[in-house]
């Protein structure tokens, strides 16, 4: 008998296994693909992409989408979703603004301290009024709008007397590197320690995959989640007070749609919405593809709203390859 048809049948299942690990790869790593991609489409679309000057410009820029984006990606790996994130920034920036007179730790105590409460009561009412996420973060977003509106009448709250420490936070410099890079940068390393190295981030990552295995082996889920949400809103004012800080203005609309762009960064860095899989690690690529597409898009001089279209696509085509990695694992 002829080994033949045995041969080929082996070596079919052979290409079979090699596909499908090309295809894993190109999942697992699309990200990384895709910010490589899109710096030498940026490099050959405009001249002045890699001058440091125009860099440093779209660094800063994602700082606060990045700081959000951190928050975002934690609250996501509990399996949760934050759409309260954009006005809590809005809070943090006109409470701040508000309060600079008072010198600049009140103005930035106040507000952290109130855009952590908020977000505590996120947590608060998915878990003792058991509101799907969606649901209590909506509420909380209109909510935490309605009273910037009421607040400031629907006009702008100037940081009067706000001190040079205020101002430094969002317009100095570390040596040559924006405060805003390196609050970021900073956050972003505690966060990626703390998710990867501590029982919390395992905890965490235990909630996301399966709450009842979790509840199990002895891990306090809603406490938890409330943490998690906690430290969202946190997060959402520390961007805040970046905001404000480098116009020294609060706008009642500040932060509108934050929520979205961190949401994307999320989705586009390998968090999957599931839950308890992907990392900030791979969130801070997300972050900056975003920043490099709406970069060399103004570089090119594409309209705002063409952006925007971009930007839809971007977040369905990150759900699909989260989904694809998914099944495939």
């Amino acid at each position: 008998m002829s080994d033949a048809p045995i041969a080929a049948k082996q070596t079919k299942q052979a290409g079979k296994l090699n596909s499908r690990a090309v295809l894993m790869f190109l999942l697992q790593y699309s990200h990384v693909i895709t910010f490589l991609i899109l710096v030498v489409a940026a490099t050959l679309a405009s001249p002045y992409f890699l001058n440091s000057t125009n860099i440093l410009n779209v660094l800063r820029g994602a700082s606060m989408v990045g700081v959000v984006s951190i928050g975002m990606t934690i609250v996501i790996l509990a399996k949760g979703i934050d759409l309260s994130a954009g006005s809590l920034v809005g809070v943090a920036a006109i409470t701040a603004a508000a309060l600079a007179s008072n010198g600049s730790p009140v103005a930035w105590i106040a507000a952290l301290a109130l855009c952590t409460a908020l977000g505590a009561i996120n947590g608060l009412m998915i878990t003792k009024l058991k509101l799907e996420p969606f649901i209590a973060t909506l509420a909380m977003m209109i909510f935490a709008r309605g009273c910037i509106y009421l607040y400031s009448d629907g006009g702008d709250t100037y940081a009067q007397g706000a001190d040079a420490m205020f101002r430094a936070l969002g317009s100095g410099y570390l040596w040559i590197i924006p405060i805003p890079v390196v609050v970021f940068l900073g956050l972003w390393l505690i966060a990626a320690y703390v998710m990867k190295h501590t029982r919390w981030g395992r905890h965490v990552y235990a909630v996301g995959a399966n709450q009842d295995a979790a509840r199990v082996y002895g891990i306090k889920v809603d406490a938890i989640k409330i943490q998690v949400y906690a430290l969202a809103g946190f997060l959402a004012g520390v961007a805040g007070l970046i905001l404000v800080s480098r116009v020294s203005v609060a706008e009642p609309n500040a932060g509108t749609l934050f929520e979205l762009d961190a949401i994307a960064a999320t989705l586009i860095g390998g968090t999957s919405f599931d839950g308890g899989v992907g990392g900030v690690v791979g969130t801070i690529l997300g972050v900056l593809i975003l920043a490099i597409i709406t970069n060399m898009l103004n570089l090119m001089g594409v309209s705002p709203f063409v952006q925007m279209l971009a930007m839809g696509l971007i977040i369905v085509v990150a759900v699909v390859i989260s989904n694809l990695r998914n099944r495939q694992r």
